[in-house]
């Protein structure tokens, strides 16, 4: 792997879903994977999210993205690469991935701060691209969210919350049932853990409360390769500076080119996500 960060990287393969993270994610439309990444990756992470939240202009040009600087090794990590494998695409070749990153963003947070946003999502959602089905043993979530905590998650101090189950509801959710309410789920985990939810799922932001330290959270957004719903809006020189087989994360958007009789399983400058 050409990487610019190869004391960071991961090894190893794909890390494949188990049975307990499929039952848990198909009933609760939300997984929470912990302890994932060491002292080193967290700490150099994180500080290239705090400046891209706080100094974003210190940064040279293509390391001001979430998706640069090291933060990149988060991309294709082992264990997301093996539940996406799962949930939203197989891979359909060693030297591309059979989905498609197409939205990143961090959140940073301190004590006092809200996200001033209501719970979204659910089931009943219009959308066919925020779909959610299993069937025959095998899991389709359409659009993914994957969050990363880079610091400590206290339960009930801030984070993600999530309407469990919601994204097989058929019922609009009633109002009062808000992101305050005791069915939302909250999490608490140690820094460097994961925590994948199906944007099928109702989910929110809430008010960051530990005085400690402030959220610190790098949140990915995967898709099938012929599907989109974000622009991505990414110069070509944050992508030109991953490893060949990342790169095909920022495809174009589509399945197979009958003209020419190939796959969309690779990437170039002429077939880069828009």
């Amino acid at each position: 792997m050409d990487s610019r960060f190869p004391h960071l990287e991961p090894a190893g393969p794909p890390v494949p879903m188990t049975e307990e993270q499929k039952f848990v994610f198909d009933l609760k439309g939300w997984l929470l994977v912990p302890n994932v990444l060491n002292e080193p990756q967290i700490a150099a992470i994180r500080e290239h999210a705090i400046r891209v939240a706080t100094d974003r202009e210190s940064l040279p040009e293509a390391d001001r993205y979430t998706l640069s600087g090291p933060a990149q090794i988060l991309l294709d990590h082992p264990v997301i690469v093996g539940i996406l494998e799962e949930i939203v695409a197989h891979n359909p070749a060693d030297d591309s991935y059979g989905f498609r990153c197409e939205n990143s963003f961090v959140a940073y947070r301190r004590a006092g701060s809200d996200v001033h946003q209501d719970a979204h999502g659910g089931g009943n959602n219009v959308s066919p691209l925020f779909s959610y089905q299993c069937k025959n043993g095998s899991i389709y979530s359409g659009l993914t969210r994957v969050v990363w905590e880079l610091n400590d998650v206290d339960e009930g101090t801030g984070g993600t919350v999530f309407l469990s189950g919601s994204h097989k509801m058929n019922f609009p959710r009633p109002a009062n049932i808000n992101r305050f309410h005791p069915l939302f789920e909250s999490y608490g985990c140690p820094a460097g853990s994961v925590v994948i939810f199906s944007e099928a799922t109702c989910h929110s932001g809430m008010p960051w409360t530990n005085e400690r330290q402030p959220r610190v959270a790098i949140l990915n957004c995967y898709s099938r390769t012929d599907t989109q719903y974000h622009k991505m809006n990414l110069p070509p020189a944050v992508v030109e500076a991953m490893p060949a087989r990342r790169r095909t994360l920022f495809r174009g958007v589509w399945d197979h080119d009958f003209q020419h009789g190939v796959p969309n399983r690779y990437y170039a400058p002429d077939n880069a996500s828009l």
